[in-house]
């Protein structure tokens, strides 16, 4: 191989790794880029889900309170139907 041939091969691999390092640092962006769109969406459904698992429990309190109120509903109209029997049996 001549001077010149192995100059050219030179020349074609200092070309060929700069063209590397241009390609790896192109893909360093691109990577940092989609792993910041990662976390921000990540960090969105988090909230999503501290929310839903807040609205969840707020739900089943309010369905505990319903309950409970349904219960003394029916208890009341129980006695209320009850003691009217009585009274117009007695009457």
């Amino acid at each position: 191989m001549t001077n010149e041939e192995f100059a050219k091969k030179m020349e074609s691999i200092v070309e060929q790794q700069a063209q590397f390092a241009s390609d790896i640092g192109q893909l360093k962006d691109v990577v940092a880029r989609l792993a910041n769109s990662s976390l921000e969406r990540i960090e969105d459904v988090d909230e999503r889900i501290s929310a839903l698992v807040d609205s969840q429990v707020r739900l089943t309190e309010s369905q505990s309170h319903t309950d409970e109120n349904l219960k003394n509903l029916i208890s009341a109209v129980d006695r209320y139907f009850s003691d009217g029997r009585n009274c117009q049996s007695k009457g």
